[in-house]
């Protein structure tokens, strides 16, 4: 799969701080890297020799008769994948812990923000507050409010980036051990199937997803 700019993090959603407390939630609950029909490792071995691909040689004159082209194809269950690969667990536990302790401080800053606006609103009232004291301080209260405002933008797009980030390096270290998996089992392409993609049926005899999860998480163990 290649990489594009519609995979960067977006912008925040902005909120209105005096009344709902703090960003988006939900943003980064789980991790879906694999979304759709994506070829996660494809080889082609046209001449080479490799794989058991017995495709026709691009050389041989082509007459009237068209030619099968045979490849041997797997796929996995990208579900399955980030439920039960280790690495994608422990991602996916961190940026919720993100998450958690972003919320909690904006969450914490808007409830003293509320408390001054309370606490405003009843010195107006009571009359403890002149005309002029009263203006400056809801100057006060509108910079504080703008200032929330852009903090929950900011924590959003942090979260975002950092899903970004995370998802990549994922996807380049599973791509990478599709490369030295596919050595042995020599496949033409290993396809990225999931509920709702591009992938409308896939035949259970070419499911390697429990035998891909446990390599995975044999090789995440031993280097960690």
């Amino acid at each position: 799969m290649q990489e594009t700019d519609k995979n960067k993090p977006g912008n925040g959603k902005k909120t209105g701080l005096a009344t709902n407390a703090g960003f988006k939630k939900g943003l980064i609950i789980n991790i879906l890297l694999f979304i759709g029909l994506m070829v996660l490792y494809g080889i082609h071995f046209f001449g080479n020799g490799s794989g058991s691909s017995a495709a026709t040689p691009a050389h041989q004159p082509v007459d009237d008769t068209v030619q099968a082209i045979q490849y041997t194809i797997a796929y996995v269950d990208n579900e399955l994948i980030i439920e039960q690969y280790a690495l994608a667990i422990k991602m996916r536990d961190e940026l919720q812990e993100e998450q958690q302790r972003l919320e909690s401080d904006l969450t914490r800053r808007q409830r003293n923000f509320q408390t001054e606006v309370d606490r405003f609103q009843r010195d107006v009232q009571s009359g403890n507050l002149g005309m002029e004291r009263a203006q400056q301080k809801e100057q006060e209260l509108m910079q504080l409010q703008q200032d929330l405002l852009q903090l929950n933008e900011t924590y959003s797009e942090r979260l975002a980036r950092k899903e970004f980030e995370l998802n990549r390096e994922l996807f380049e270290i599973i791509s990478e051990f599709l490369k030295k998996y596919n050595q042995e089992k020599g496949y033409d392409f290993i396809l990225g199937y999931s509920m709702g993609g591009g992938i409308l049926y896939a035949d259970k005899t070419y499911d390697i997803t429990t035998d891909v999860i446990e390599k995975l998480n044999r090789e995440y163990e031993t280097t960690n």
